[in-house]
This record gives structure tokens, sequence and C-alpha cells, in this order.
């Protein structure tokens, strides 16, 4: 129960896990907005940074605060996502170096952990993630040459004990922002590979699979052929064809000649399942019954098959199927078995049709 209340909290603050970037994203504003705020509390009561530079991080947090309330909740993500980069690159890295201490500050730190973030995160906004890297690896350059032209101008510790408090504090924020970030980073990779595995496996079904009827196809076939051959298992194949198909498609329309094949496939379907083999479409209105059993058993299986299609109240008249069955041989290939039920099949046709051979 308390993890299923933390869940929807998470998701109305961050959005849905399906969505891996936002979820990450979301997670870190909301982790900064609560930094800056506490790095502005420290700050001001250990007298570590100066007024402005207090001042400065309290806005940066209501400002990030407010780029998360717009990127969650008014749809602007991606323009949200470009507003942080340049928030934090353009106005915090400067205004933290500045009024933290300068090059004997902890500026650096934050420097590294924003190019860490940037560069794991902002993959899906490729040209500003390069401009954030370069600015997070260049910015220090302007900033030392402005140190040692405008001393004045950089806030200096009173004492060493003031420079380690800030640079420990900031160490400790920075790390604990970075464990989050990686957390956050780490739950996205993953939904993102068992989302390239759902979608791998998709494609793999897409490729074997025959839109019209959803029975495998010949790649199938081949795989399954060498798995069983491999593994030295009986098995059989029957070899389908629909009796006087191109007169049920030319007088009733091809509309009416896909559900017949359909209707063909269902009952193939069935009887591949029951025996733990294969339905295959091989090409227009032949079919495959690939199944690891005796040739008699195919035959059985067949049989009951055109029984069953027999049974089949079609508008236009009955169908029929001619069907050839082989059992494989230790020394055949798979285009041999082929051959000799393909030879069956037409004996059959040859025999008077709606006709069975082994």
């Amino acid at each position: 129960m308390y993890r299923h209340y933390l869940s929807k909290v998470l998701e109305w603050l961050l959005v849905n896990k399906d969505k891996p970037f936002e979820y990450t994203h979301h997670s870190v504003l909301l982790v900064g907005t609560v930094l800056f705020f506490y790095a502005a509390v420290v700050n001001y009561h250990l007298g570590l940074a100066s007024t402005f530079t207090v001042i400065a991080l309290l806005a940066l947090s209501f400002l990030i605060f407010l780029v998360w309330y717009l990127s969650r909740w008014r749809n602007q993500f991606k323009l949200m996502s470009v507003a942080f980069l340049g928030l934090i690159t353009l106005v915090a890295i400067p205004i933290n170096w500045m009024g933290n201490g300068g090059s004997n500050g902890p500026t650096f730190f934050v420097a590294l952990g924003l190019l860490i973030y940037i560069s794991g995160s902002f993959k899906n906004i490729g040209l500003y993630r390069r401009v954030g890297q370069l600015f997070c690896l260049m910015a220090p350059i302007p900033l030392i040459m402005l140190e040692n032209a405008h001393p004045e101008l950089v806030f200096h510790y009173t004492t060493d004990s003031l420079k380690q408090i800030d640079l420990t504090i900031t160490f400790i924020i920075i790390g604990l922002f970075l464990i989050i970030m990686v957390e956050s980073l780490s739950t996205r990779f993953k939904l993102e590979r068992e989302k390239a595995t759902q979608l791998s496996e998709k494609l793999k079904t897409l490729s074997e699979q025959d839109s019209l009827t959803g029975l495998y196809n010949r790649r199938k076939l081949d795989e399954q052929y060498t798995s069983w051959k491999q593994q030295g298992r009986i098995f059989s194949l029957a070899l389908l064809d629909i009796d006087h198909f191109k007169n049920v498609n030319d007088q009733w329309g091809h509309n009416y000649g896909d559900k017949v094949l359909q209707s063909v496939a269902d009952l193939l379907i069935k009887v591949a399942k029951k025996n733990h083999g294969l339905a295959i479409r091989f090409g227009g209105e032949e079919f495959i019954l690939f199944l690891p059993i005796s040739l008699d058993e195919v035959y059985k299986a067949t049989t009951q098959t055109a029984q069953s299609l027999s049974e089949i109240p079609f508008k236009h008249a009955s169908v029929t199927f001619s069907a050839g069955i082989s059992q494989d041989k230790t020394e055949d290939s798979q285009d041999e078995l082929l051959k000799r039920a393909d030879n069956l099949m037409y004996q059959a046709k040859s025999n008077g049709r709606n006709c069975i051979l082994k």
C-alpha cells in the first residue's frame, strides 16, 4: 500500500516512468530546487557567501521550481529543458564563482556535477547538450581571468575553516545530486532497454508472421526445421492448398477470399497449438502444418481439419483443400521434405481435389 501511494506521488511530481527522460529531468529539477534553497540558507547562516550570492541562490531555487512547473504541468518540456541548461550554465556557475571564493571555492565541484548531468541526460537535444558541455568545460577560464583582473569582485573567505566548511558542504550536496541523478538515469536506461527489447521482439514477430492470417511465414519454418533437425526429433509436414481458390476470388471478390484464408488459418492455428508445432502460410492459398509428430498422426490431424472446415457455414459454397504429407528422414534436407509433400499434394489435386495423401 505504501509503495502504491509513493508511486502515485512520484508520478504526479515527475511524470509516468514510461517517459524516462522527462521522469529523470523533473526529479533533478525538484532536487535542484531544494539544494539551491539549502545552499542559500547554509551560506547565509555560516557567512560563506556574500548577501548578493545568497539572494541569487534563493532566486535560482525559485526559477528552477518554475521551470519544473512549466515543464511538468504546462507541456513545455523541451523549452524548459533548454531554459534549465541556460539558467545553470550562464547564471548559476558565474554567480557561484564570484560569490563563493572564486578559484578557491567549490564552483569546480558544481561545474563537474553539471557536466556529468548534461552529458548523461540531454541526449535528446544534442545541440544544446554540446553547448552545455562546452560551457561547463570552458567557463572557469574567463572567470579565472576576471578574478585575476578584478579580485575585489570575488567574495573571499575570512578564514580557512570557512573555506573548508564550504567545500565540504558543496561536495556533499553535489554528491547527493549525482547519486539521485545516477539512480534516475539507471531507471531511465532500464526502461529504455525494456522498450528496446519489446520493440525487437515485436519486429521479430512481424518479420516471421503473415499480416493477413497471423500465421508464421517461410522464415519461421526455416528456423524451426533447423532446430528440430539438430535435436534429432521426429517431425512431419502437411502441405495444403485450398481447392479452386482462384474461382473464389474471381466470383466473390478478394475480401471474401481473405475471409476464407483467415478461416482456414484459424483452424490450422488450433491444430498447431494442440501439437506444439507451427501453422505457416506458404504463399497465396498454400499452407503448411509443421508438427513434431509422426506421419500417421499428422494425417489424422489434417483429416480432422478438413472435416472442421467442411462444417463452417461459408456464405458462398463449401471450402475444401488438397494436401500432401511427408515425414522427415535422417538423410533429408528441408527442400526434399517439402518436395515430397508438394508432389503428393499435386497428386491429390489430380485425383479430384478434396483429398489428403501421405
